[in-house]
């Protein structure tokens, strides 16, 4: 956050507002408590306020805050402030049309909190206005009614109280800046797509906070500007020290909703569910996937997406099958039989084993075998990682490989598997980079808290074991603050490399989501970009009614004819897919918002 710190002594600065291609400043000097309009970006213009059309001063009160200014016509300004007397809170209104010479507002209702006035529809038509210091309330004038359109949301940033900050104007409606706190009572801005026709209707809400007030100051909001498509905020520290930063662009995407009759509006990248969902079902007759097929693993050779998906059947041991697509949506090729079976001690009991299953895990519906396999090619080679259990320790991940011209003409000649994470841990979710990094194979193995890769010269290399933390605890501010693990594959794009993830918001429990991020193509342990709310989650049936509800789980990806297409698993049972541009889906991403952090540079 900028810090600026130039004659702070001198003036004391109320409010921050812009309009049209102009950004101001209200201040009073410490001498005189006369209030002042700075034009920021023409530093000598500085005029003076006056009431009404003479030239009495417009005096600052120290009793005065929460102070708003709004324009809602070309030539109609309102500026607004509430006092506190007696316990008592009052918002008192002047109006202007020339922000010059204010005049009172003698027919204001009364209420209390930061005010904004919303551009009026049609001529004559009573001023509509948002209120509140708790919650975000609608008025009209001469009008005793009053709507709540936002309040509190538990377990988020804005969980304690709501005050409206700055309103602007887009095709897609009014987005309106707010004042946040939580319980802790930190300070954080949020953000909300309001219907112009009709502002009592929510288009969309931000789950993140745009910016929040590190653990380690506290500051007092003072305004949101726009200038050339950016946002700032500004703000007062302890020491009256005037700061700004930046805040996060807004980016809207419009995409159809999952009833085709609405448009939502959007903040990060998001992906299509084909309406062919889901493309994969169990078949009653084959045995060996007679109860699930889901999590599907992809690759696309030869002008096809090709599937190894995981299949349950009545004996509850998982298996591998295949089935592929020219489209990449509509199966056209199905196995009758399995492609990969479990055939080593960790991931299947011997004939001669008695002993029933001891370890207390289950998954999918299944009590052990081949779970989850990824696909990536790398030369003439295609290796696949998948979660191997024996149902007496814990599930690993195992690796092996077969080549690419086996593999295209269904000559099933797998290497033998062999177990690349420690004994006795539980690990999921490993991948193999899809080409070397610093000509060394690697794998991507955890990405909690940090991005774990390791490399190697020689991918089955007898013998290796690699050991991965996970901690999956993560940012509360953020979706995604229980990660889970990686989803599919990394992507190699131009900005790096395209990598989905799995996690869990402990606001929304049980539910599995789908997150992206880019890492660095050189050092792909460096996150460049990463989504802010999920690409992904749980909402349509198929995704919720199954062996376990609300899980929406990514094993492969592929890019063909310039779309994404995404492979994954619902609720356990069946295969879906969704697609997205991939131009606009990286191009959404990269301009996805983050948490705002605080840096300080002195403004001379």
């Amino acid at each position: 956050m900028k810090n600026f710190q130039n004659k702070i002594k001198k003036f004391n600065y109320l409010n921050a507002f812009s309009e049209d291609k102009k950004r101001f400043f209200i201040r009073t000097t410490v001498k005189s408590n006369q209030i002042e309009l700075v034009n920021w970006d023409n530093k000598r213009s500085v005029k003076k306020l006056f009431l009404g059309k003479g030239k009495t001063p417009l005096n600052y009160s120290a009793r005065w805050k929460n102070i708003r200014f709004s324009k809602i016509s070309k030539k109609q300004y309102f500026f607004s402030y509430e006092t506190v007397f007696k316990k008592k809170n009052k918002t008192n209104l002047f109006f202007s049309s020339d922000l010059i010479h204010w005049k009172k507002d003698q027919s204001m209702p009364k209420i209390n909190g930061g005010c904004l006035f919303i551009s009026s529809r049609k001529k004559g038509e009573s001023r509509q206005f948002l209120f509140g210091d708790k919650k975000i309330k609608l008025g009209f004038f001469n009008k005793k009614e009053t709507s709540i359109i936002l309040s509190a949301r538990k377990g988020y940033f804005d969980e304690k109280s709501l005050m409206p900050a700055s309103i602007f104007y887009h095709s897609e409606g009014i987005l309106l800046f707010y004042y946040a706190k939580d319980n802790n009572k930190k300070l954080s801005i949020g953000a909300v797509l309001l219907d112009k026709k009709n502002p009592k209707k929510i288009i969309w809400r931000a789950a993140l906070p745009f910016w929040r007030e590190p653990d380690n100051q506290t500051f007092i909001p003072v305004g949101i500007t726009k200038f050339r498509g950016k946002y700032t905020f500004f703000g007062k520290d302890e020491k009256e020290n005037f700061h700004a930063t930046d805040l996060p662009p807004v980016i809207f995407s419009k995409i159809k909703t999952l009833n085709k009759k609405q448009q939502d509006f959007i903040l990060q990248p998001q992906l299509q569910r084909t309406e062919n969902n889901p493309i994969l079902s169990p078949v009653s007759k084959n045995y060996w996937e007679s109860e699930a097929v889901f999590n599907p693993a992809s690759i696309f050779l030869d002008g096809r997406v090709h599937l190894i998906y995981r299949a349950i059947g009545k004996d509850g041991i998982s298996v591998l099958g295949y089935a592929s697509s020219k489209d990449g949506i509509k199966i056209d090729e199905r196995l009758a039989g399995p492609v990969y079976v479990p055939s080593q001690y960790f991931e299947f009991r011997k004939n001669n084993q008695k002993e029933t299953f001891t370890f207390p895990y289950m998954s999918g519906g299944g009590w052990g075998g081949c779970e989850d396999p990824r696909l990536t090619v790398v030369g003439k080679r295609i290796y696949m990682t998948y979660v191997a259990f024996n149902g007496n320790c814990p599930p690993g991940v195992a690796i092996t490989s077969i080549k690419v011209s086996d593999f295209l003409n269904k000559k099933w000649n797998w290497k033998t598997p062999s177990l690349i994470s420690r004994p006795g841990e539980i690990q999921k979710n490993w991948v193999v980079f899809p080409e070397k990094i610093k000509g060394k194979f690697a794998i991507l193995h955890s990405i909690a808290p940090n991005i774990m890769i390791d490399y190697f010269d020689l991918i089955e290399k007898p013998n290796v074991v690699i050991d991965s933390y996970r901690n999956n605890q993560s940012d509360d501010r953020r979706w995604d603050n229980i990660l889970r693990g990686v989803a599919a594959p990394p992507i190699k794009i131009d900005s790096g490399w395209l990598v989905l993830y799995h996690a869990m918001d402990r606001r929304d429990p049980n539910k599995y989501k789908v997150g992206a991020m880019i890492l660095d193509y050189e050092n792909p342990e460096k996150i460049l970009y990463r989504a802010s709310q999920p690409i992904l989650e749980p909402l349509l049936h198929y995704e919720n009614e199954g062996f376990k509800a609300g899980v929406v789980y990514v094993c492969g990806t592929v890019i063909k004819d310039e779309k994404l297409f995404v492979y994954y698993g619902g609720a356990d049972t069946v295969v879906c897919v969704a697609v997205a541009p991939i131009k606009e889906f990286l191009s959404s991403m990269i301009k996805s918002p983050k948490v705002v952090s605080m840096k300080k540079v002195v403004l001379v």
